[in-house]
């Protein structure tokens, strides 16, 4: 599949913040993949993918940390006596829990905005919780992310959770993860198979975004013929001293870019320090993932729908029912 496009959703931090380098390069992403979907859609849809998506590949490019400690708390900005629902979880069941195997803590850090973003996901509820600071408004903002892909969030203006599937539509769910492998110089290849693999399963296609990777990348991927000449592999010590493996990307303009595995072969940090990419500009900026138990509790939410969402849908692919 050619990426030849021209207007991809604005792409962590972990789906939350935006720094001055970031909406550069959000500028050049979004006129990359310009026909990837219809224009009525992409309007209707400009401020959820200004929740979502603005964040993942800038918040890389921008940030630096990528420990970053959540300055919301765990409970993140949820109001009193919000009702928790989860019937996404209700739909394959099965086939999420055996993909989705293990709880994990994702972080970012904006070091223009000196603002973290950290992402809780839970494999028991297949969902994902998002803790960041509005850069508009300067507050803590909540979100979540079911496993039907739904981008869930707070309405001020109408008092309740409503929640959107547009992100996770045919075409835009694609996206999304080719120019964050692109822009992260991952094995692309290894992500196409992943997304036909999800959606053989009946699984929504990378509904998480970047924090689908570590169910998807191993370090076989980086050894393959046909990419292996774009890294360097070696070992090296790392959390507690653990013995880890590295591949340092080779290509020009990413000289110390790398992404590291545990012991485990588990996916611990993807490294990116970028110099005058024609397309995501320069910036340096690390994903962490972290191991550990969460617990994510998905509020009751109303889904909204943009008028002729679902003929659309329909069209994009005809062959689901």
């Amino acid at each position: 599949m050619r990426l030849n496009t021209k207007h991809i959703f604005l792409l962590i931090f972990c789906f939350g913040v935006v720094s001055t380098s970031e909406a550069q390069l959000l500028k050049k992403l979004k006129k990359k993949a310009e026909k990837a979907i219809e224009r009525t859609v992409l309007k209707k849809t400009d401020s959820l993918v200004a929740k979502k998506t603005e964040k993942t590949i800038d918040g890389v490019v921008g940030g630096e940390e990528g420990d970053a400690k959540d300055n919301n708390s765990k409970s993140g900005n949820i109001p009193i006596g919000t009702e928790f629902s989860n019937p996404s979880l209700e739909n394959n069941t099965e086939a999420k829990k055996a993909w989705y195997t293990s709880d994990l803590r994702v972080t970012s850090y904006d070091k223009d905005k000196q603002s973290d973003m950290v992402n809780y996901f839970d494999a028991d509820a297949v969902a994902m919780q998002s803790n960041y600071k509005d850069q508009r408004t300067g507050q803590p903002v909540t979100s979540f992310i079911d496993s039907n892909g739904f981008f869930i969030s707070y309405s001020s203006s109408e008092g309740q959770y409503t929640k959107s599937q547009l992100l996770n539509m045919p075409g835009m769910n694609m996206m999304a993860p080719s120019m964050m492998g692109t822009a992260y110089k991952l094995p692309v290849q290894a992500i196409y198979e992943a997304m036909e693999e999800m959606e053989s399963n009946g699984l929504a296609v990378y509904p998480f975004m970047h924090v689908d990777f570590p169910f998807v990348l191993k370090p076989d991927h980086f050894r393959d013929g046909m990419v292996s000449s774009d890294y360097i592999e070696s070992q090296e010590p790392c959390r507690n001293n653990m013995g880890c493996t590295k591949f340092n990307v080779t290509e020009a303009g990413y000289k110390g870019s790398y992404i590291l595995f545990d012991n485990e072969d588990r996916l611990v940090e993807i490294n990116v320090n970028v110099e005058n990419d024609p397309f995501y500009g320069s910036g340096k900026g690390k994903i962490a993932y972290f191991y550990e138990e969460c617990e994510v509790k998905v509020p009751k939410a109303v889904e909204k729908k943009m008028l002729g969402q679902d003929l659309l849908i329909k069209g994009l692919n005809p062959n689901k029912n």
